[in-house]
């Protein structure tokens, strides 16, 4: 099989990407097989042709198409293509990919609430949101067309993950107009990249905002309407004192009484104009947090005219204020703020329910404080989000809003403070609409209050508002987030940290997945916004490994952090080297076979070179413990037991360094040996060569012959690889007894057996005459069956001194016939009649011969 992946190198630019993958079969068998990609979430990859079957040397071409999501981080991460048989061998192949995901930056920000009506200050809440696919680091600023307002930001700095949000607090400070209509002052916030200056550049260049949303601040005057009412009310009491003053200079020349008279009309006047010398005094708080109210109008009537004031002032900045000139006399007390619902002293909405304050002899009473509220305020929004059915929407008063009261528990409409939520007093609480939408009416203000979405399961999502008096705020954007639980730890190989690794956990329908980290804190991941409580399923993945499942629970708004999960490798290889016994030569051809029992997978030892004798053999599935065994016919075949970890590490059976190695011993044992004789004539024993040794165990048979060359291996004999076993080895040879032994052989074990025979057969002949025994006369020997035909002798011998001829080595059993010639050619003077000869045996035969024999006489003799 061979397999090419083009391109190599993918390009993720918000859209799919393809490869080409090209598969041989090199085979010669159709085969089936498998194309799956490594290391990318399954729901991106498309396979036009998943399992292809191809006709041996055939080839085809499948196309993989990865859509990678959106939000998929930008970077470079390891993926793979694997195509893996289906039929025998089952052999997998792997072609690397990188996937390159393209950054794709998006910044959105959000100003709330867009306008405020404040006085010296104002507060905004910013929520900044990266909708990109890699980290955005900014930094927050502010700016006005007229410059005249300074920015305050909690945080300044921000530093985002792809789909993380942040909500910051701007405060916005600028001098307030003397007097005259409230100023509108046109505001800009917006995120800045990190490093670069406070002045957005052109569109385009390197100091481009990456986000902006506009707002305005609305700043009430110093002197308001209720401020300069009271200077006319004072200019008009200053002009009707100058009309008075004139009225007595023109009586000075009137007699004493009458002088008298009007001064007394005139003090009567100025005392019913408030012109006494007590005053009321008192704090004006905002009922919803105590806070001081600056800018309330207080008004003093006459009780008994609710209609026209015989006095107005406005609170300080601190909430109190102080109408002073009041004669004795019973009082009413009235308290208007824009955006407030107007109050009599000291809880009324009307003059009717209100309660007097009496002065008496110029004394003025004990202080008048009274608690104002805002005219109701609504609340209205959207939720957005995947599933806001379910979802409510709460109202709280924050802690830092509460002042005293903060410190009291705030009993009263306290809630538990939700996970992540935001603490504070519950002051409202509403059900979301199957569109996301909300309302929020009769809310008191003016006040600060924290909008909480929240729904079991999912993440609690804070946005502070700022509610003018009486305001109807609506467009308010909360996203119901997925979870609040979070999921972080580092993936680790046997090398050590994993980048690029596929994290997904799954609880029920909800999924949530990212990668490792590339860069920096290798192998480090987050998965956040998991929905808690839950069960969640992590399963983590990378190119090359083995992929790795865990099952973690979550509480409710638990961060569990720290979790390290360590991937083997996705298939082992076994390798090693096979030598032979003895000596430890390679052992070139040898098969080797891996089994776990269901996939059996083989290869043979390599044949040349310096890796002669060595294996390897991959793609096996890890952790496992396999069979490994080397076979050859002429070796014996040995079996090794070997593990593999879940890194694909050798634990037993071998060594990570060295592999499996065997050292195999021979399938059988050689037998060698010497085989011997006896010399006949003078008893001495010597190499036989020529002679036939077999060797037989049960129904097998082994024969060779004894080597008659060259001389220093005369009568050595081989019996190679014989299997083990019990064996009766005969040496036998024509005219000799044959020699026996029994020897056991075992495999790898070789035995020299040296066999000797007795003196082959002998015939010696004695020829005598009348006078004694007849030296050098000729003696032949023939094959009885061949006497007196044209044969030629086996053998012809003269006699010694003693008359004797010997015939050694002779063929037996046999018949021989013995005659003698005077000399060589000539007639025979005697011959003997038929000897039998048996194996070994040494006959002997004596021929009579007369002095001088006539040519053709019949010859004669004696044997024994």
């Amino acid at each position: 099989m061979r397999v090419t992946a083009t391109p190599q190198v993918l390009e993720a630019a918000g859209g799919p990407a393809t490869v080409r993958v090209e598969i041989t079969n090199t085979g010669e068998i159709i085969s089936g097989y498998q194309v799956r990609v490594l290391g990318a979430d399954p729901a991106w990859v498309a396979v036009d042709d998943a399992t292809p079957t191809l006709f041996p040397g055939s080839s085809v071409v499948v196309t993989v198409t990865l859509t990678p999501p959106p939000d998929l981080p930008a970077g470079a991460r390891r993926l793979a293509v694997q195509v893996r048989e289906t039929t025998p061998p089952r052999h997998a192949t792997v072609a690397d990919l990188e996937l390159r995901v393209t950054p794709a930056p998006g910044t959105t920000l959000t100003l709330d609430p867009a306008a405020v009506t404040a006085g010296r200050r104002a507060s905004f809440g910013v929520t900044v949101r990266n909708t990109g696919n890699t980290t955005v680091e900014g930094v927050l600023a502010g700016t006005d067309p007229e410059d005249r307002v300074d920015f305050r930001f909690v945080p300044a700095a921000v530093l985002l993950a792809p789909g993380e949000s942040l909500s910051a607090r701007v405060e916005a400070r600028a001098r307030r107009p003397l007097l005259g209509s409230p100023a509108v002052r046109p505001l800009l916030v917006r995120l800045d990249p990190a490093g670069e200056p406070e002045q957005p550049g052109p569109p385009g260049s390197a100091g481009e905002p990456l986000g902006e949303a506009p707002g305005s601040m609305v700043q009430r005057p110093v002197l308001g309407r209720g401020a300069i009412a009271l200077a006319g009310l004072l200019a008009a009491v200053t002009v009707f004192a100058v009309v008075i003053t004139v009225a007595l200079a023109g009586v000075v020349n009137r007699s004493a009484a009458d002088r008298d008279l009007a001064i007394e009309v005139a003090q009567s006047r100025d005392d019913s104009a408030g012109a006494g010398r007590a005053t009321l005094a008192g704090t004006v708080v905002l009922i919803t947090t105590g806070a001081p109210l600056p800018g309330v109008a207080v008004e003093a009537f006459a009780e008994d005219d609710p209609t026209t004031p015989v006095a107005t002032t406005a609170t300080a900045d601190d909430g109190t204020y102080a109408v002073d000139g009041l004669s004795d006399g019973a009082y009413l007390l009235r308290f208007r703020g824009a955006g407030y619902s107007d109050l009599w002293f000291p809880a009324a909405m009307d003059s009717a329910d209100a309660a007097p304050v009496e002065i008496t002899a110029g004394q003025s009473p004990d202080a008048a404080d009274v608690a104002l509220g805002g005219l109701p305020a609504v609340l209205a929004g959207t939720v957005e989000g995947a599933d806001v059915s379910g979802a409510t929407v709460s109202l709280r008063i924050p802690l830092d809003q509460l002042g005293d009261q903060a410190e009291e528990g705030v009993a009263d409409g306290a809630a538990p403070d939700p996970p992540g939520g935001a603490a504070g007093a519950a002051l409202r609480e509403v059900p979301v609409g199957s569109d996301g939408s909300f309302e929020i009416d009769g809310v008191p203000s003016p006040a600060v209050y924290d909008v909480v979405v929240g729904k079991p399961g999912y993440a609690t999502e804070v946005q502070r508002v700022d509610l003018a008096g009486g305001e109807e705020r609506s467009g308010i954007t909360i996203r119901l987030r997925e979870g609040d639980g979070v999921i972080a730890g580092e993936v680790r190989g046997a090398a050590g940290p994993i980048g690029g690794a596929s994290v997904v956990a799954t609880a029920g329908d909800s999924t949530a997945r990212t990668v490792s980290l590339t860069e920096g804190d290798v192998g480090a991941f987050t998965l956040r916004n998991l929905p808690t409580p839950g069960t969640f399923t992590v399963v983590v993945a990378a190119p090359g490994h083995a992929a790795e499942t865990l099952t973690l629970n979550l509480s409710a708004g638990q961060q569990l952090t720290g979790v390290s999960v360590t991937l083997g490798t996705d298939a082992g290889e076994l390798f090693g080297r096979v030598t032979q016994l003895p000596g430890g030569d390679p052992a070139t051809g040898v098969e080797v076979t891996v089994s776990d029992g269901t996939t059996t997978l083989g290869t043979v030892t390599q044949s040349a070179g310096d890796g002669a004798g060595s294996w390897r053999l991959g793609g096996l599935a890890v952790p496992a413990t396999y069979t490994v065994t080397f076979a050859r016919p002429d070796l014996a075949a040995q079996t090794v037991q070997v593990v593999l970890d879940s890194f694909g590490t050798i634990t037993a059976g071998g060594s990570p360094a060295d592999g499996v190695t065997a050292a195999l011993h021979p399938a059988g044992a050689d037998l060698t040996g010497t085989v011997s004789v006896r010399n006949a004539v003078d008893g001495g024993v010597g190499p036989a060569g020529n002679v036939t040794v077999t060797a037989v165990s049960g129904a097998r048979t082994y024969t060779v012959t004894s080597s008659s060359q060259p001389a220093d291996d005369v009568g050595r004999y081989v019996l190679p690889q014989l299997p083990p076993g019990t064996y009766t080895v005969t040496a036998s040879r024509p005219g000799s007894t044959p020699a026996a032994a029994t020897v056991t052989l075992e495999a790898g074990r070789d035995r020299d057996l040296d066999l000797q025979l007795a003196a082959p057969a002998s015939v010696t002949a004695t020829v005598v005459a009348a006078d004694g025994p007849v030296a050098g006369a000729v003696v032949n020997l023939y094959r009885a069956t061949e006497y007196g035909t044209a044969a030629a002798p086996v053998a012809s011998v003269r006699t010694d001194a003693g008359g004797r001829a010997v015939f050694a080595e002779l063929d037996a059993p046999e018949h021989y016939v013995v005659d003698v010639r005077l000399q060589a050619g000539a007639a025979p003077v005697a011959a003997s009649p038929p000897i039998t000869v048996e194996a070994s045996e040494a006959a002997t035969v004596t021929l009579n011969v007369a002095a001088a024999a006539p040519m053709g006489s019949t010859p004669s003799g004696d044997w024994q």
